[in-house]
């Protein structure tokens, strides 16, 4: 199919959500994690392009998306992929998602099931204990407080990689610190905080019908092993792949295996 750039649908409140299609074959849907943009999925499309039909877009309250912070929540995120879908006019998707993608990617499951053609679930948790619910909370004010500039600083994010991608990759990571601070609002930043300190749905979860691939990264400190065998174990046959010599941003730090993986997982499944 053509390529779709910068392409707009329209959420049933109003706001408008850009979104991009590329490839061709079934239809794969890549959602972003927080601070971040449809356009960090490019290598992931270019990798996978040939095979399927990559729909990305951008998160309300991030990218080019419309920013209403306070409307952002995992619910109203969930209806806003699904108004993204009805612009495509797809019945249906794979639905991937990435960190804070993966919380609008298991949202979206439970109200849309019947959309959910399969589930691939990316460095993400199906809840938060007391001490993470405080420390997004706590992120949240420091953003509000003092701004981006520190909350997203090179020294904060980096903790958040693999010890040897951070270790070789030093330059990369305050680039991409930089450009996250230049393209996020501090108000939808804080938010999205917000919204996702206080998720719940590992009981649910029991009732994901379909075929669900979990990834997680074995240096993770963001999102740690733990949630990703807590959701292994809540959906009936799933598929868990932990990765070596990995933390939090599995896209980044081992695209080959990624990619690997999630064509491995829609090549058995669709």
């Amino acid at each position: 199919m053509d390529v779709q750039r910068d392409r707009c649908a329209t959420a049933a409140d109003g706001a408008r959500l850009r979104y991009q299609l590329d490839g061709s074959g079934p239809l794969v849907v890549f959602t972003h994690g927080l601070g971040s943009h449809l356009d960090a999925w490019e290598p992931t499309v270019e990798a996978l392009r040939d095979r399927y039909t990559l729909l990305t877009w951008d998160v309300r309250g991030f990218g080019d998306s419309d920013r209403r912070p306070d409307t952002m929540a995992p619910e109203t995120w969930a209806a806003d992929l699904a108004a993204v879908l009805d612009e495509v006019g797809a019945d249906d998707a794979v639905i991937a998602g990435f960190s804070m993608g993966g919380v609008i990617s298991q949202r979206f499951a439970l109200d849309f099931p019947a959309r959910t053609r399969a589930l691939i679930l990316i460095s993400t948790s199906s809840e938060v204990n007391e001490r993470a619910e405080a420390g997004w909370n706590a992120r949240a004010d420091m953003v509000e407080r003092d701004g981006l500039a520190r909350a997203l600083a090179p020294t904060g994010p980096a903790v958040s990689y693999g010890e040897e991608y951070r270790e070789r990759h030093a330059e990369e990571i305050a680039e991409a610190a930089r450009l996250s601070i230049e393209r996020n609002d501090a108000a939808c930043y804080a938010a999205a905080c917000r919204a996702v300190s206080n998720i719940d749905y590992t009981a649910d979860l029991e009732t994901f019908a379909f075929p669900t691939l979990i990834l997680q990264g074995l240096e993770d400190a963001v999102t740690p092993p733990g949630g990703s065998v807590i959701m292994s174990r809540r959906i009936q046959g799933s598929r868990l792949v932990m990765l070596e010599n990995c933390g939090h941003w599995i896209p980044t730090e081992r695209p080959d295996a990624f990619h690997a993986a999630v064509d491995a997982f829609l090549t058995e499944v669709l």
